[in-house]
């Protein structure tokens, strides 16, 4: 068996023993098949049972559950967005600038929904994922960032943002947080939360399960096509597949990173 707790620190400390999940038996039928194992396949995997508990679904993973960047990534769960609300309006369908800005603030706190909806299944499904709330502080350690951090602010408020989501501190308000020397200040948002992403990821797939969906572990998909699935292990054929492999994605016929 591979040594998979050698993957990063997280797996090393999740607290599982991280042998691998049977293999897909066979030939086999389902209402949802879901390609990946990670936080974004058991997710899924997740709210599709709760909404719909009758539903036959099925997860298939190459490896184990949390194997990717799901059980190796930075630790953490942040509503910060790599893109502007400026760049989130441009990106909208809306043919006014009225519904353009608005669809930008809603997929903004939609991010910031997530951190408390994360916590919330977490608590609700008894994950000891190490979920501890403490904000982002982006530090000003030179005069030069002070206007740049604080025009970030000025502008989440003008967006409709308040202080509640972002502001900024002086250097003496950051000093209360954080010991860093030479801050000049600090723009702080709550919506952060630090946590241990290889027991959410291993918690996740355990709940799901509990909940009746077949999670199937090194059971390698080699295609994917509309409604049926070709893995080492046998075929799914399915209502619906939902493709979950984010960085994975290229390793599979047919599929690219840009088209």
């Amino acid at each position: 068996m591979k040594d998979y707790r050698s993957l990063s620190l997280w797996l090393d400390s999740c607290g599982d023993d991280l042998t691998p999940r049977e293999a897909l038996p066979g030939d086999v039928s389902a209402d949802v098949a879901i390609v990946g194992g990670g936080l974004t396949g058991l997710w899924a995997a997740h709210y599709l049972k709760s909404q719909a508990p009758d539903l036959r679904i099925l997860v298939l993973e190459a490896e184990i559950c949390g194997f990717g960047a799901s059980g190796r990534n930075g630790g953490w769960c942040s509503a910060l967005f790599p893109a502007s609300l400026e760049q989130l309006a441009a990106m909208s369908t809306s043919p006014s600038v009225a519904g353009k800005r608005a669809a930008a603030v809603a997929q903004y706190r939609a991010m910031i929904d997530t951190v408390t909806e994360v916590e919330l299944v977490v608590q609700r499904l008894g994950i000891d994922a190490d979920f501890a709330r403490g904000g982002t502080l982006s530090l000003a350690t030179n005069p030069a960032h002070i206007p740049r951090l604080r025009a970030e602010v000025d502008n989440m408020h003008a967006w409709g943002f308040g202080e509640e989501d972002l502001q900024w501190l002086e250097a003496s308000q950051v000093a209360q947080r954080v010991r860093v020397s030479g801050v000049e200040g600090a723009a702080f948002t709550p919506h952060c939360a630090a946590v241990h992403p290889a027991k959410l990821v291993r918690g996740l797939a355990r709940a799901v399960e509990s909940a009746g969906v077949q999670v199937y572990e090194r059971t390698r998909v080699r295609s994917i096509k509309p409604q049926s699935v070709q893995t080492d292990h046998g075929n799914v054929s399915a209502g619906v597949v939902l493709q979950c492999l984010e960085g994975y994605t290229p390793q599979m016929s047919g599929q690219h990173r840009k088209l």
